[in-house]
């Protein structure tokens, strides 16, 4: 791979798009969509929320004051709220000019939208300033998620059920589950063995054709020393036998790529893959 440097002031931060659920000071409820949201181990199974705002948004007022939101996942059916909350600010009054079903949380006092298929109810356990920003650490007080959705452990949710937004400039989806840990470790064994069995069937092509190719050119030999036009024959049939195997059965081509071997020089990898081969 050839890589290029670029200025340091690109984001490729992979974020996970959340719509923040807060309590104005009448009791009201306010949503903000916020896309700076991680997680840090806490240690045992608990891990606190992290999440990050900058500005003097409503939502970090509220957070500020009150110490505890919720935090709605948002997926790909909830893309045009997401774009609606994130375009109208609390300072321009209520956020109400499309529908969309509020709760209350089941441990907290937050606002939790109806559609969202993973709610955190949170309580900030502390804060870090840094520059404009401000960093909430929150303990995770209750986790409401969608019924059709089975957690194995702590980390391991298939999150293609979710079907999350991705943010990171744009919007983005999953495309599929590649995996669990050490799938790809049993695969590369299992790979490793595949290889084997590969250079194992090419190897045996190759001995019938050097045999094949052999018996034409004794063949033909004999038929020359002796004038014997059939021998000479049946020499020529089997010099051309082994090239025409040579060619489709694949002993003359790479196992890996399929390139003609010795096209642009023999030696132990392949000219054009530069796999090992022999």
């Amino acid at each position: 791979m050839r890589r290029k440097t670029i200025k340091p002031i690109y984001s490729m931060c992979v974020q996970p798009s959340f719509i923040i659920g807060t309590n104005n000071e009448d009791g009201s409820y306010n949503f903000a969509p916020i896309t700076w949201v991680s997680a840090t181990y806490e240690g045992g199974e608990g891990y606190l929320l992290v999440i990050s705002m900058s500005g003097t948004k409503k939502t970090r007022q509220n957070v500020n004051r009150t110490g505890i939101f919720s935090a709605n996942l948002v997926n790909r059916d909830m893309l045009p709220l997401m774009d609606y909350l994130g375009s109208k600010h609390a300072a321009e009054g209520n956020k109400d000019d499309i529908e969309y079903g509020v709760s209350r949380g089941e441990v907290l006092d937050v606002p939790t939208l109806n559609d969202s298929p993973w709610v955190y109810e949170c309580e900030v356990e502390r804060l870090v300033e840094t520059g404009e920003s401000v960093t909430f650490f929150c303990h995770i007080r209750n986790i409401q998620v969608d019924e059709n959705l089975t957690c194995e452990d702590t980390f391991d949710v298939d999150l293609t059920v979710l079907d999350p937004v991705i943010y990171s400039g744009r919007y983005h989806s999953l495309g599929s589950m590649l995996g669990k840990i050490g799938d790809f470790n049993k695969n590369a064994e299992v790979n490793a063995g595949n290889t084997n069995d590969v250079l194992d069937k090419f190897h045996r092509r190759r001995l019938i054709m050097y045999l094949i190719l052999a018996i034409g050119v004794i063949a033909s030999l004999i038929g020359m020393g002796t004038m014997i036009p059939a021998v000479l024959i049946i020499g020529i049939i089997g010099i051309m036998a082994s090239l025409f195997y040579g060619l489709f059965s694949g002993a003359m081509c790479c196992p890996y790529c399929g390139e003609i071997l010795g096209r642009s020089g023999f030696g132990d990898h392949c000219q054009y893959c530069g796999k090992k081969i022999f």
